[in-house]
């Protein structure tokens, strides 16, 4: 119960590196570094028998390289992503999350997480940006509450009442706007016109890479529905390489606004986002990391703020700045407080639905890493603020029904 079924094994088998999903990489180049990402899903829950989280989860690839970093556009970006997807989805019970999460983190020991979830009252994608430790009153499907599996435990642990992510919401916000319409032009959403087009000013063909030279490395389109090697994946959800009228054009540009939120819901989503938070923060704790200390007294004046909805990028936790006097694994547990993301996508379920909720992801995915690489933080370090439309760029929806704010929130 609480789980999206079995997984749906790639039809085809490749003998090939399935990581170099096409890939061309120059002789003598330095390897690679990796940036880990922890991805989840989540599973059915109430009268959602069919969870999208899981769904585009499932369906993303093993790994992601970067687009170029907009500080240094003509300069290849040293690292590349492997996504570590949670190989189910999470069943939607606090007791689930509470021992299925620190024990992932452990196992996989993750650059950045990020976990999926749907809030079927909004017509768009969100980033969610803070988490809270108490008020889970909503039921799971064990007809639990999350007081004795959180707020209890986290009050014993001495967490704060509301913890922040680290990433700089502004600019990932950015990052991921460019990413999704390049995404929709380049991958067919706009039609084989656009997608001509984008690739024509790209530089590049459909799975083509561009000449790779030794200081360069050449990043392939890969349409939707070719994953890993370019082999066929999960071909349930077709390709998009479909003549598309502009009525349908203007459908997927509606179908793919991306947004913050700063309202995860009180429930499994916003629970999951709390709990890796935690889990992160507490670690920088332990190892007498100074910088969480400085997040918790952050977060407790913001939580007595009277803005929520647009908060300043001087009251998160991290930096970029260490210490030489302390250890790896302080700095490592130091650089991690606060990289964490929980996405929230819509409840739509269609194939076309999936195929741009995959896409969608994969471009929050190199906005968040892309950001962070870049030195960009939300207590300011390199960050960057509109403050005149910051307010426009985060959802007020709600989950059951868009607009309304309903007396039990469901999200997960």
């Amino acid at each position: 119960m609480g789980d999206a079924g079995p997984l749906t094994p790639d039809p085809l088998h490749h003998d090939g590196s399935a990581g170099d999903n096409g890939r061309v990489e120059a002789d003598g180049a330095p390897p690679l570094r990796e940036v880990k990402v922890l991805v989840t899903g989540f599973g059915p829950f109430k009268s959602f028998l069919i969870n999208p989280s899981w769904l585009i989860a499932s369906a993303l690839p093993e790994e992601l390289y970067p687009s170029p970093s907009t500080d240094t556009p003509h300069k290849s970006p040293d690292y590349k992503i492997k996504l570590i997807v949670h190989p189910s989805a999470v069943r939607v019970s606090y007791s689930t999350v509470s021992t299925t999460v620190p024990t992932l983190i452990a196992t996989h020991n993750p650059d950045f997480i990020l976990h999926i979830g749907m809030a079927g009252g909004r017509d768009c994608y969100s980033l969610e940006i803070r988490g809270h430790r108490d008020n889970y009153r909503i039921k799971d499907v064990d007809d639990c509450d999350g007081f004795t599996w959180g707020e209890n435990r986290w009050r014993t642990e001495g967490i704060p009442e509301v913890l922040y992510v680290a990433w700089d919401e502004v600019d990932v916000l950015s990052r991921w706007e460019d990413g999704v319409e390049r995404g929709l032009r380049e991958r067919g959403f706009l039609g084989t016109g656009e997608m001509d087009k984008a690739l024509a000013d790209s530089g590049k063909g459909v799975n083509e890479a561009e000449t790779p030279t030794s200081a360069t490395r050449a990043v392939p389109i890969t349409p939707i529905g070719l994953g890993r090697a370019n082999v066929p994946r999960n071909l349930m959800w077709g390709t998009s390489n479909m003549p598309v009228s502009s009525t349908k054009a203007d459908e997927h540009r509606r179908k793919a606004v991306v947004k913050l939120s700063c309202d995860a819901g009180r429930f499994l989503c916003e629970y999951a986002l709390f709990e890796s938070l935690s889990r992160r923060w507490l670690e920088g704790q332990r190892r007498g990391d100074w910088q969480a200390t400085s997040h918790k007294k952050a977060t407790d004046a913001v939580s007595s703020s009277a803005s929520p909805e647009v908060v300043s990028n001087n009251n998160a936790s991290s930096s970029s700045v260490s210490d030489p006097s302390r250890s790896d694994s302080e700095d490592e547990a130091t650089e991690r407080v606060g990289k964490v993301a929980f996405l929230h996508v819509p409840g739509w379920t269609g194939v076309e639905d999936i195929n741009r909720g995959v896409m969608v992801a994969e471009e929050a995915i190199r906005a968040l890493i892309g950001s962070w690489e870049d030195g960009y933080r939300r207590n300011g370090t390199g960050g960057r603020r509109v403050v005149g439309t910051q307010a426009l760029s985060y959802t007020k929806q709600h989950s059951e029904e868009a607009g309304r704010v309903a007396s039990s929130t469901w999200r997960a």
